[in-house]
């Protein structure tokens, strides 16, 4: 028996693969990047927004912005939706819920830390009755919860940086709109103020409920009611031929009347308006020291002008004022096309003859408005005839304005 034939035997009774030296390759399986995961950019961005429109969530939340910029808080909800997304995405959309709710806590994170607390007042609103007599402040308040049993409201109106009034008055948030629950403080006007309301001059009211203050700076439009510039003028109406006496070419047939009131402007330009404002004008036109024409006194409550037109003689009685200008017309009965006014014609007149007018207008207003003193204007005019040739007749009239009757 030969070894080879020993030797096949062996190994031929051995399992198959028994005795064979094999290599075994471990392969590591990596994959690649997909935009999945913690670190991933998409859960990056995503968290980034997140933190965004819950910083802009705090800033939108207060009553104010709410009411001044109602659709502001629209923002961060979509900011909020775009940071699910990419969050929701870069989870390979698993835990929908968990995430859901982790945004919904986010969200409502200032509004339930601003109902929790103790009750933060914001002035909203300051509103001007229709007239014009008192100031209606809408206030809101953040801690609905505990700061909704309040039943009163320190005040305080400060001009100039100076107190001018302050009280103690009852006050509860007790209506509501859409923008949520408020309450109202009516100041009336006149028990407070001053002067005109300026840039360098400004009316802030100051309210404490329950130890939360907010303060506003009112607008000088609604507190500019003292008259401190006043300015008038007439026009001449102007006849041809058949309307003149003495066969003259051109004649003075009326006069038109106008003055303005309001806020002293630079240099020669007409009063500034002052649409709230309470006041009376006299005008008068003189010539020398007799009254020529004594138009009836008028009445400005509110931006409306009123006085006596004598059945038309002087024009309709009533007019708008302060809105669009300081321009108050005093019409007479006749129209005039050239003019887009109607003129007292001269029949009217006490006195007609030719020389040297003057048209003084004068405003007076009642405390505390003003002190009661005069603001006033003159104006001066020329009734001339002019033309003509050498030793003829005049053949025209003129109305001239000058600087005085001296």
């Amino acid at each position: 028996m030969s070894n080879g034939g020993l030797l096949e035997k062996a190994l031929e009774q051995q399992p198959d693969g028994e005795g064979e030296v094999t290599g075994a390759v471990v392969v590591a399986d990596v994959a690649s990047p997909d935009g999945s995961g913690f670190m991933s950019a998409p859960m990056k961005q995503g968290a980034g927004l997140a933190l965004v429109a819950l910083v802009l969530s705090w800033l939108l939340v207060n009553p104010k912005v709410q009411s001044d910029y109602a659709f502001a808080g629209l923002v961060p909800i979509l900011i909020f939706a775009g940071s699910f997304y990419l969050v929701w995405n870069a989870m390979e959309r698993k835990q929908t819920a968990v995430i859901a709710v982790v945004y919904i806590l986010l969200a409502a994170s200032p509004y339930a830390a601003m109902s929790l607390s103790s009750g933060e007042i914001t002035i909203t609103d300051a509103d001007l009755s229709g007239d014009s007599a008192q100031i209606a402040l809408k206030i809101r308040e953040s801690g609905a919860i505990f700061g909704s049993s309040v039943d009163s409201a320190d005040v305080t109106v400060t001009y100039e940086g100076s107190t001018v009034w302050e009280s103690t008055i009852s006050f509860a948030i007790d209506r509501e709109d859409g923008y949520g629950k408020y309450g109202l403080i009516s100041l009336t006007v006149s028990e407070w103020y001053q002067g005109n309301a300026a840039d360098s001059a400004p009316y802030v009211v100051s309210v404490d409920v329950g130890g939360s203050a907010d303060s506003m700076q009112l607008q000088s439009k609604h507190l500019q009611r003292t008259v401190d510039d006043v300015q008038s003028a007439t026009a001449g109406a102007m006849g041809t031929e058949s309307e003149c006496s003495d066969s003259k070419d051109s004649c003075i047939i009326g006069v038109a009347l106008k003055s303005w009131s309001g806020l002293d402007a630079m240099g020669d330009n007409p009063p500034g308006g002052l649409p709230h404002a309470d006041y009376t004008v006299s005008a008068t036109l003189f010539y020398g020291s007799t009254a020529t024409i004594v138009y009836p006194t008028v009445t400005v409550v509110n931006g409306i002008a009123e006085w006596d037109s004598n059945n038309g003689e002087f024009g309709g009685g009533s007019a708008f004022v302060g809105e669009e200008g300081s321009e108050l017309p005093m019409p007479g009965s006749v129209d005039s096309f050239e003019l887009n006014t109607k003129y007292i014609p001269i029949e009217d007149w006490v006195v007609s003859d030719y020389g040297c007018y003057h048209f003084t207008t004068e405003v007076t207003q009642e405390s505390p408005w003003s002190d009661s003193s005069v603001v006033s204007f003159t104006s001066y005019y020329d009734y001339t005839e002019e033309g003509g040739e050498t030793g003829g007749d005049p053949t025209n009239e003129a109305w001239t304005s000058t600087t005085n009757c001296d």
